[in-house]
């Protein structure tokens, strides 16, 4: 069957997508609500908790590039697949860890394909949604699923899964499963549906002008949106990771309140996510992350300042920051040297630079909560880096103003 050139299914398409994307935030999340539990049955410090649970983001650094150009030359099919399969690979192997070599190796593990779930979405948009309004939304909508996974977790973990399954290893291979079911559901889906002929558009090779990573570096407009990435990921994956334990450890609440909490915050994450989007006009975009970042900042330092009776509260504030991740890669869509021929180059040279503030962030966190300084050092780091950000993202808007 020739494909079609309107891209007809392409809703259930990003449905699927979207499944494969939710079981993704099944996995970043895992292991947060059961970390203190985890921690004691492996017999390891803060630090290297945070060392093992950045492992993933690490891995990102080398190989979102490389996904990028694998989903440019492969396709989107066989290249989401393979990202769903190390879901739950991942999960799986982190149950059976041992030790803290282990368990960083299983963590690690998901840093390999892992790239290719989260570099295959904006491709999917940009060559399935040629109407940019539709694009918006539609990048706000998956940017959702992960966080929606991930508020899932929080929230049923202590109170449901633990108490069913008695054991964090059984609550990890459930969540395998799955993200397993959600990988065959795109399979299917994709082997089905007419294909619009944008996506027989040829990848960019590495030696050509808009395929090579030196020509999207060259855009001052592109450097500022990395550096953006780095501070949102630092932001994003060290309060993400540590968040539960920092309402229990840091606030003293029980573990199924400070996941009450967070999953609170997770729905005001998914709202945010899945509407600022749609207003992130060119003019407005740069000015709407700087003012989430703005208020992650505020959150920081109210968990600092306040008394521990309004943590839970603040925490559900920190819920806004959900927005940051889809309208970054609607400004990345958006950039001036970034075309349908290298997303997957350009997404996947984001995603590696994002990873670095992403290993950074949960490492940070946990090596400096086991100093004297404490959790108070941490929360103060995470809102120096966010300060950053909302600082350059202003930078930014300033920079496409005056182009």
């Amino acid at each position: 069957m020739e494909p079609m050139s309107t891209p007809r299914h392409r809703w259930i398409v990003f449905g699927a997508m979207t499944g494969v994307y939710f079981s993704f935030g099944i996995a970043v999340t895992a292991i947060a609500p059961m970390l203190t539990v985890v921690r004691g049955d492996l017999g390891v410090s803060r630090g290297a908790m945070g060392f093992a649970l950045g492992a993933w983001a690490l891995i990102y650094i080398v190989t979102a590039p490389l996904a990028g150009r694998f989903i440019d030359r492969i396709g989107l099919g066989w290249s989401l697949a393979l990202g769903g399969l190390s879901v739950s690979g991942s999960l799986v192997l982190r149950a059976a860890a041992q030790g803290l070599g282990s368990l960083w190796l299983a963590i690690a593990f998901f840093g390999v394909f892992g790239p290719l779930v989260s570099a295959s979405a904006p491709k999917l948009m940009a060559t399935w949604f040629p109407d940019e309004n539709e694009r918006r939304r539609g990048v706000g909508w998956y940017s959702v699923a992960p966080a929606i996974g991930g508020t899932i977790t929080l929230a049923v973990t202590n109170p449901v899964l633990l108490e069913w399954f008695d054991s964090w290893r059984q609550v990890l291979v459930f969540e395998a499963t799955i993200g397993a079911v959600a990988t065959a559901v795109w399979i299917v889906v994709w082997n089905r549906v007419e294909r619009p002929t944008t996506t027989r558009v040829e990848p960019a090779e590495a030696g050509s002008t808009n395929g090579s990573f030196r020509y999207l570096l060259g855009s001052s407009e592109i450097r500022l949106i990395l550096f953006v990435a780095f501070a949102l990921f630092f932001l994003s994956h060290g309060t993400s990771n540590w968040m539960p334990t920092i309402l229990e450890e840091f606030s003293g609440m029980r573990p199924s309140t400070a996941g009450g909490w967070l999953a609170v915050g997770g729905l005001v994450s998914i709202v945010a996510g899945a509407t600022i989007p749609a207003y992130a006009t060119p003019e407005r975009m740069h000015l709407l992350m700087a003012g989430l970042f703005g208020a992650a900042v505020l959150v920081m330092v109210g968990l600092l300042l306040a008394p521990t009776s309004l943590h839970g509260p603040i925490a559900v504030i920190g819920g806004v920051r959900g927005a940051l991740v889809p309208l970054a890669i609607v400004t990345l869509l958006a950039a001036d040297r970034v075309s349908v021929t290298n997303t997957g180059i350009a997404n996947g040279l984001w995603f590696s630079i994002a990873e670095i503030g992403g290993v950074s962030g949960p490492l940070v966190t946990g090596a400096l909560a086991d100093t004297d300084a404490g959790y108070e050092a941490a929360l103060l780091t995470i809102a120096a880096i966010a300060s950053l950000g909302g600082l350059v993202a202003l930078r930014s808007h300033r920079h496409r103003i005056s182009t």
